[in-house]
């Protein structure tokens, strides 16, 4: 019967004997973390408060990581726990220390602002790289004043990312928009192939220069059409009155010159041809074609070029 009393006894009491030794070992790291914050190491110092807090939470943990937290700048962080300890005005260490954390309140809000994201219910939304939650049950987000990077993303879209701006006591709307995957096969093309050039047409026949072929075709032509008008001269001559006016009745010379005529003007005849052969196969390209004939009262010249 005394062993049953002793356990009760044992039973009501242990509960309490922890909760004074968890309260005694919080109160010793945050002594210790208050030792850290007037040596300016405020990072061990919010490490301390934050082991002090998991062991025995209480207005007053929650109050010293708001304080070291705002002369970190994590002004979000900041507010939500000297918010917490201000809830609580009837605990000794708020009430005595209320005007600095409403100093702090204040100071934090100033450099918090709101973040509205707006977009399909369901997307997935991480803020800097930690998960947010999804949508819309995040609808306004309240974040440190200073850039932040906003990703989103949802089945069967792309992922989404930008990096927005937040103004301290402002709202920042942002809208998500996702575009779809296309989960079409892309078509097959081949590689560009350069067109075939068309051949160069072939260049137009050279007209060779001028050579000794022209310059003896001439003068020999020349020559010829001399001698061919004396001989058709003295053909046209030929049994004529060879007397002038002033010779009187008494004259009777007569012009023979037909034989010779006839020789000067076939003379002049061919010396033409050759001339003019000459001359044409000195300035025509190929495939030129020259024909020449002549008669006695005429001469035939014919080209093809």
């Amino acid at each position: 019967m005394r062993a049953l009393v002793i356990c009760a006894v044992l039973a009501i009491f242990s509960p309490v004997a922890s909760a004074a030794g968890a309260e005694t070992e919080a109160d010793g790291l945050i002594a210790r973390g208050l030792e850290l914050r007037r040596q300016e190491k405020q990072t061990d110092a919010l490490d301390l408060f934050q082991r002090a807090h998991a062991i025995a939470p209480s207005p007053r943990t929650l109050g010293q990581m708001g304080l070291v937290e705002a002369s970190l700048q994590r002004w979000a962080a900041a507010e939500d726990h000297v918010a917490a300890a201000l809830a609580t005005p009837e605990d000794p260490w708020v009430r005595k220390n209320r005007g600095f954390l409403a100093r702090a309140l204040a100071t934090s809000r100033g450099h918090v602002g709101e973040l509205e994201i707006i977009g399909p219910a369901g997307t997935e939304i991480s803020i800097d790289g930690q998960p947010a939650g999804s949508l819309p049950a995040i609808h306004v987000v309240r974040r440190s004043e200073g850039p932040a990077v906003v990703t989103a993303s949802g089945g069967g879209f792309k992922d989404f990312a930008k990096t927005v701006s937040i103004a301290g006591g402002a709202r920042t709307s942002l809208a998500i928009v996702l575009d779809p995957i296309d989960s079409r096969p892309a078509a097959a093309v081949a590689p560009p192939v350069p067109l075939a050039e068309s051949p160069p047409p072939p260049p137009p026949p050279e007209v060779q220069p001028s050579s000794w072929k022209t310059w003896t075709g001439g003068a020999v032509a020349a020559a010829g059409a001399g001698l061919l008008a004396w001989g058709m001269v003295w053909i046209f001559i030929d049994g004529t009155d060879a007397c002038s006016a002033m010779a009187g009745p008494s004259c009777g010379m007569v012009y023979d010159t037909r034989r010779a005529g006839w020789m000067l003007a076939a003379g002049g005849a061919a010396a033409v041809t050759a001339g003019t052969i000459l001359l044409l196969s000195g300035r025509t390209g190929d495939g030129a074609e020259v024909a020449v004939g002549f008669t006695p009262t005429s001469l035939l010249l014919q080209g093809r070029f």
